[in-house]
C-alpha cells in the first residue's frame, strides 16, 4: 500500500492507495496539529489499516534533504519520523508543487478544464493560489519548484500602481517588496481589498477573503467586485510572465482554492487578453492552453504517482 500527504498551510489531506486505486482519504485542518509527527498519526488512525510501502507527503514548504517545513504553519516533518509512523521502506518528502506538477505531467489533460486556447505540446507551467501562492515547470516529465510567488509584482495601469504603492507600506517591515503572494493567496485577497478600499477613499469593512470574493462575484459590493475583478486581473499577469519565462507552450495550469472560486473570471476574454498582453514580443502566447486544477485531491494523486515510481526505482 502506498500513503500519499498533500500538506498545505490550511489543509492537509492524505489518502491510502492499493494496487493504484484510491482506497482511502482523510482531510484534517494542518494548523489544529503542534507537530508533523501528530498531523500524521492522526491521518494514519482516518485512514484503512495495513502495511505501508512506501509514502510520498507534499509539503507546502521548503523541502532540505530529510527535512520539511510548512511556511504559513509552524510544522515540520524529518524523514526518520515518517519511517516510524509507517514502516515505510520507501519515503519521499518534496514539495507540495512537486506533487502537483506531477500531477499535471502524470494524469492527462482530461482530468483538468480548458478554460481557453487550444492543447498544445511542451513544456508546462503551474501556478496555484490558496493559503500562499506556488509556481513550478514541469518539463519532460520533471517538476522544477520555484519560488516565483515570491517575485517583486508587476502591476499594470495607474490604477494597479496606486494599490501596490499603498500596499507596499503595508510590507514595508519586508523591505516594501510587494511580491505576487502579497495579492494571489487567500491573505492577499484581504489585503487587495484595503488597497482599494484605500485607493478609493472608501470605509473597509472587516471581512475574510471568502467573503470578499463571494461579495465581489455577486456583484453586490462594487469595492470587492473591483477587488475580485482586480485579483484575477494580477494572475492572468503572473501566469503570462511565467509561461514566458519557462516558454511553456504545453500549457498553463492553474490551480488552488481561489482560482476555483472564480472560475467564471478566468473563462472570460479579458482574462485571456490579461494573461496574452502578460510580455512584450510574445505572440506565441496567444497558443499557449490556460487549464483550470478542480479537483482538491489533484496533488494528492501527484504525491501518489512519485510514490509509485520510487517503489519502481527501489
Amino acid at each position: 500500500m502506498i500513503l500519499a500527504g498533500d500538506i498545505g498551510g490550511t489543509n492537509a489531506r492524505f489518502g491510502c492507495y492499493a494496487n493504484g486505486e484510491r482506497v482511502g482519504v482523510a482531510e484534517l485542518d494542518a494548523e489544529g496539529f503542534p507537530n508533523g509527527e501528530e498531523l500524521l498519526c492522526a491521518a494514519l488512525a482516518d485512514l484503512p489499516a495495513g502495511s505501508i510501502d512506501a509514502c510520498c507527503l507534499a509539503v507546502a514548504g521548503p523541502v532540505f534533504g530529510d527535512q520539511a517545513k510548512l511556511t504559513n504553519v509552524d510544522i515540520d516533518f524529518s524523514r526518520a519520523d515518517i519511517e516510524a509512523a509507517t514502516g515505510a521502506s520507501a519515503v519521499v518528502l518534496v514539495n507540495d508543487m512537486v506533487a502537483l506538477g506531477s500531477a499535471v505531467s502524470g494524469l492527462g489533460d482530461d482530468r483538468f478544464e480548458l478554460l481557453s486556447g487550444e492543447p498544445g505540446d511542451g513544456v508546462k507551467c503551474v501556478l496555484a493560489a490558496g493559503t500562499g501562492l506556488g509556481m513550478a515547470v514541469v518539463a519532460d516529465g520533471k517538476c522544477l519548484p520555484s519560488e516565483g510567488g515570491h517575485a517583486r509584482i508587476a502591476p499594470v495601469g495607474a490604477f494597479e500602481r496606486e494599490l501596490v504603492s499603498f500596499s507596499e507600506s503595508e510590507v514595508d517591515h519586508h523591505g516594501g517588496v510587494l511580491a505576487w503572494e502579497h495579492y494571489l493567496s487567500g491573505r492577499g485577497v484581504e489585503a487587495l481589498y484595503r488597497a482599494v478600499c484605500a485607493v478609493w477613499g472608501a470605509k473597509g469593512e472587516s471581512l475574510d477573503g471568502e467573503e470578499i470574493t463571494r461579495r465581489g462575484l455577486a456583484v453586490a459590493d462594487p469595492v470587492c467586485h473591483t477587488t475580485v475583478e482586480t485579483w484575477a486581473g494580477v494572475l492572468a499577469t503572473a501566469a503570462g510572465g511565467l509561461a514566458v519565462t519557462s516558454l511553456s507552450l504545453g500549457g498553463v495550469y492553474l490551480g488552488g482554492s481561489i482560482p476555483v472560486a472564480v472560475a467564471e473570471l478566468l473563462r472570460g476574454a479579458l482574462f485571456r487578453r490579461r494573461f496574452e498582453d502578460a510580455a512584450w514580443a510574445a505572440d506565441y502566447l496567444e497558443n499557449v492552453p490556460i487549464y483550470l486544477i478542480a479537483d482538491p485531491l489533484a496533488g494528492l494523486e501527484g504525491a501518489h504517482l512519485i510514490a509509485k515510481g520510487r517503489l519502481r526505482q527501489d
